[in-house]
């Protein structure tokens, strides 16, 4: 069942006869509604002098007992006075569930941010007002994803508070540091997600630096911590990985079976890894299997990559949990293997 907090989306555009002009909603809101939040969103925007904030703002709607989250949007355009058209897209929410919005703002600033560079491309190929819906559309169901998702976590952290004795039981020597890497948008953090919380992380939120997850399991007869870190993909973080690096027992190397570029990368991780003379063992994954049409790896060059790093190589979806624990098992059991023929590591 979805969460139900979301009242609706506005998207407004200051209209230069008009004023405050709502060009669409969703799901259809009352006319009541759309008139007073159109015109208290865009009444903001004029009280500021035209000034465009860049970062989410959240403002109230006593009235309805609802408050919304807006991202305002400026876009060039010669033939409007000024030279250019100011729009608003306005979350509207019930004023009760406001704290949900103002711990989860930064979580949603990258949804917004991604849905204004959408909506300035369609304006500026002159799209029709359906393609402009749709971006709207998938804008409430990425919100829709991003709540579920944090509910999921923090339903999982409320049962260990509960159950704090059944975490206190857990303590083994076998804990190991494993680096989750791979190129930005192949699906680490859905794959620790997955593993660690059972939960699929829809929406994409670039990592900034490093996320920590922990899990333990049961191999054979031993109980294995797996302390997972996964690194940022993205080229700005270089020079912070070196750091995450350090103190690492295994690594899993990820692609996005959909793209050529995040395979021809791999080998580019593992030089990375290579370059502060660390040796680990590790596994090849292949992500998105659960997209048949799209896939553009062959199984056996995957094979023949794993081969030359001395991996084992997995196909996995984070999507649908098709043999995702496989990898992490393997590797669990291979470390305690390493560990007992060298018990000084």
């Amino acid at each position: 069942m979805k969460i139900d907090i979301i009242t609706g989306i506005n998207l407004i555009e200051l209209d230069e006869i008009l004023g405050a002009k709502s060009i669409y909603s969703y799901p259809k809101l009352s006319d009541d509604i759309i008139t007073h939040v159109s015109i208290k969103t865009i009444t903001l925007l004029a009280a500021e002098r035209g000034f465009i904030p860049k970062s989410l703002v959240i403002i109230p709607f006593p009235r309805l007992n609802l408050k919304g989250m807006i991202k305002y949007i400026e876009f060039k355009d010669k033939n409007r006075r000024g030279g250019v058209e100011q729009l608003a897209i306005t979350l509207i929410f019930k004023e009760i569930d406001d704290l949900i919005f103002y711990k989860y703002k930064k979580n949603f600033e990258s949804v917004f941010n991604d849905t204004a560079e959408k909506l300035f491309r369609l304006k500026e190929i002159k799209a029709g007002k359906k393609a402009i819906k749709n971006e709207i559309k998938k804008l409430y169901e990425n919100l829709i994803n991003i709540l579920e998702d944090m509910r999921t976590v923090e339903c999982s952290e409320l049962e260990s508070e509960a159950f704090p004795e059944i975490q206190k039981t857990i303590k083994t020597k076998n804990r190991y540091k494993v680096l989750i890497l791979g190129d930005s948008g192949v699906g680490k953090t859905s794959i620790v997600l997955k593993f660690t919380k059972n939960a699929f992380k829809r929406t994409y939120l670039p990592t900034l630096g490093v996320n920590i997850c922990e899990k333990t399991i049961r191999v054979n007869e031993s109980t294995v911590q797996l302390v997972l870190w996964e690194i940022a993909g993205q080229a700005k973080f270089i020079q912070q990985r070196k750091h995450f690096y350090q103190g690492a027992h295994a690594m899993i190397l990820v692609f996005d079976q959909t793209n050529l570029e995040s395979f021809n990368n791999i080998y580019n991780w593992y030089q990375d890894i290579l370059r502060d003379d660390i040796q680990l063992p590790g596994c090849l994954l292949g992500n998105k299997d659960d997209l048949n049409a799209e896939i553009k790896i062959k199984k056996e060059n995957a094979i023949k990559l794993a081969n030359k790093l001395n991996f084992e190589y997995f196909e996995t979806s984070a999507l649908t949990g098709k043999d995702l624990e496989l990898p992490f098992y393997k590797l669990a059991k291979c470390l305690i293997k390493l560990k007992k023929s060298n018990p000084q590591t």
